[in-house]
């Protein structure tokens, strides 16, 4: 990828990022400690099979 693909599509990451961030109104401190743990330690602890909860 070009330097000047790059820096556009990581402009558009940080917009879209911005924009999601407003969308989402406030976060409580505890919302935002989940999220950051969710970041942080990735898909590992991410529930599955029966705490995943029902398929649609």
């Amino acid at each position: 990828m070009s330097p000047k693909k790059r820096k556009a599509k990581l402009l558009q990451i940080v917009e879209y990022h911005a924009e999601a961030r407003r969308l989402a109104g406030y976060l409580s401190a505890n919302q935002r400690r989940i999220i950051e743990v969710a970041i942080a330690r990735g898909k590992e602890l991410e529930p599955s099979g029966l705490l995943a909860g029902k398929r649609a």
